[in-house]
Formats: structure tokens, C-alpha cells, sequence
């Protein structure tokens, strides 16, 4: 029977060393890991975004606003269109509207607008002058720029001797005797 007591104590003896040996691994397995609650989360990764990706980013806000400013674009045409047409209907007959400079309140106050008109007619002389000595020495580019100045200088010039006139005769009508004299809050016609 020492055949079979041997058999069955290297048996034994095999199953404990077994448990033995799986002891001392199971133990540093167990270390290895720790609990969920001590466990650090997962580092995230970076998103790198892409053209694709931006479409779900927008707000119903920017879409809003885009949607706005295409309408805008394509309604500035139409819009320009249209003033260029009012402006071509208007009534050419219409008087244009006189600057408040040109009322005058009293005899007074005609010759002191009267002055300013004058200083403005000299002024705008000198400025036409000097312009068309810096038109004859400029360079070809420089010229229509110039050109376009006295252009606008001379209108205004004109506009100007127009105002002259229309106080000279404001100034007659308020020294005829028995003329109404027009106070300072009395409004110009327009």
C-alpha cells in the first residue's frame, strides 16, 4: 500500500505546492490593480476639427445672421436699381432748396451774410487759380483728379454768386420803407 499512500501524498503534495505557488502570484496580481475609486479616468484625447465638424458647431444664431446678410446682398441691387430710377423720376422743375445763409432777417443781417458770400466768392477764386497752376505742371494721372476739383470748385462758385444775388435782393426789399421786418425766429420757407 506505500504505492498508493505515495501516490496520493505526491497527489497532496502537488496540490499544495500548486496552491502555494498560486498564492504568492494571486497576491502580487491583487496589488497590481486598484479599486475603481482610486483608478485614474482615461487621459481624453485631443479633437483636431475639421471643416467637416464646424457645420454641427454653428448656432441656429450664426445661421440666422448669414441667412440676413445673403438677403442683404441680394436685395442691394434691386435696392440701388430703384433709387436710380426715383432720382431719373423726379420732377427736374422742383426748385432746389436754398441754404439757410441766404435768408436774411433785417438790412443788418443782410450785409453781414452779404460779406460772407463775398469772402466765399474770393475765396473760391483764388482756389480755382491755384488749382489751374497745379493743373498746367501736373503729371497725366494727377490731371483728371484736378480737373474734377475746379469742376466742383466752379459749381460751388456759382452757387455761391446765386446766393449773393438772392440776399442783394432780400437786402432791397427789407430797406423799402414800410417793409415787414422779419424776426430771428421766423423760419425760411423750404
Amino acid at each position: 500500500m506505500k504505492t498508493k499512500n505515495d501516490f496520493l501524498f505526491s497527489v497532496i503534495f502537488a496540490c499544495a505546492a500548486a496552491v502555494g505557488l498560486a498564492a504568492p502570484a494571486r497576491a502580487q496580481s491583487d496589488a497590481g490593480t486598484t479599486p475603481a475609486k482610486q483608478r485614474k479616468p482615461a487621459a481624453k484625447t485631443h479633437k483636431v476639427w475639421t471643416e467637416d465638424d464646424l457645420g454641427t458647431v454653428r448656432k441656429p444664431a450664426d445661421i440666422y445672421a448669414d441667412k440676413e446678410a445673403a438677403q442683404t446682398q441680394a436685395a442691394a441691387p434691386a435696392q440701388n436699381a430703384d433709387a436710380t430710377k426715383q432720382a431719373s423720376d423726379s420732377k427736374p422743375d422742383k426748385p432746389p432748396k436754398v441754404a439757410p445763409l441766404a435768408h436774411a432777417n433785417s438790412v443788418d443781417d443782410a450785409d453781414k451774410k452779404i460779406a460772407w458770400e463775398e469772402r466765399d466768392i474770393q475765396g473760391q477764386e483764388e482756389t480755382i487759380a491755384r488749382l489751374q497752376e497745379e493743373l498746367g505742371q501736373a503729371t497725366p494721372d494727377r490731371k483728371e483728379h484736378l480737373q474734377q476739383l475746379i469742376e466742383q470748385h466752379k459749381q460751388t462758385l456759382e452757387d455761391v454768386r446765386k446766393e449773393l444775388a438772392g440776399l442783394r435782393a432780400q437786402r432791397k426789399q427789407l430797406e423799402k420803407p414800410g417793409a415787414p421786418n422779419v424776426t430771428a425766429s421766423a423760419q425760411p420757407p423750404q
